[in-house]
């Protein structure tokens, strides 16, 4: 009986959040910044928020199997998550991170060294790995599947620099481990153009909200590992 009560007021709960509204698909209403030194972050408040990063450069991996949001503008957004202190400081973590950082960022880049610290698998014959795009023949006709990376060939799929591609030509194969975070302003990103949208200064529940609701409608960036929590 008493869950009862609780179930009504869940349904007065949702049905006063239907008509909240949250940024679309291309984040027309929210800020963003395009860094190119490192002082261009200042215009990031130091304050909790949500926020977003776009780029033009071609991200071929995948940490997930769920729907990733559409392209818009020649890029897409590759990861979205919440800052509950300090949207200029993860942002700092994620694009201009230093090479041996512990401290968890976006997977685009190898790390060249033996790893005892929290990094995510790029190629592993067991555990959780990416996934890259492959064709295969299904009852007489192609369809594309999306196939974790077990093998150097698969591995060599995804978007690397020269120094990469060589790293990995001339190893044994095993584990390789992704960098924590990447430096926008090195040679392979420096081509590109990055975005930081954010959404500073407001409530956590509503943040946490709009995060949740706009993976929901859009889908999920292709560097986040988990449709909720963290």
């Amino acid at each position: 009986m008493a869950n009862e009560v609780w179930q009504q007021e869940e349904q007065k709960f949702l049905q006063a959040i239907q008509g909240v509204r949250i940024p679309n698909s291309t984040l027309t209403d929210v800020p963003y910044i395009i860094p190119k030194s490192n002082s261009a972050f200042d215009q990031i408040p130091v304050s909790g928020g949500c926020y977003w990063i776009w780029t033009n450069e071609p991200v071929l991996h995948t940490l997930h199997k769920n729907k990733t949001p559409d392209p818009f503008e020649g890029g897409e957004i590759i990861y979205n998550g919440i800052a509950k202190d300090d949207v200029k400081g993860r942002a700092l973590h994620h694009l201009l991170g230093d090479t041996d950082a512990d401290w968890s960022g976006i997977s685009l880049d190898i790390y060249f060294d033996e790893t005892t610290s929290h990094r995510k698998k790029a190629l592993s014959d067991k555990g959780k790995v990416p996934y890259v795009k492959d064709t295969i023949i299904k009852k007489g006709k192609e369809i594309e599947i999306l196939k974790p990376i077990r093998s150097k060939d698969d591995f060599l799929k995804i978007n690397l620099s020269e120094k990469e591609t060589q790293f990995v030509a001339h190893r044994e194969i095993g584990k390789i481990y992704f960098r924590n975070g990447i430096n926008i302003l090195e040679e392979k990103h420096s081509q590109f153009d990055f975005r930081i949208y954010f959404i500073t200064g407001l409530s956590s529940l509503y943040l946490d909200f709009i995060e949740k609701k706009w993976r929901k409608d859009f889908g999920l960036p292709k560097l986040c590992s988990y449709l909720s929590g963290r």
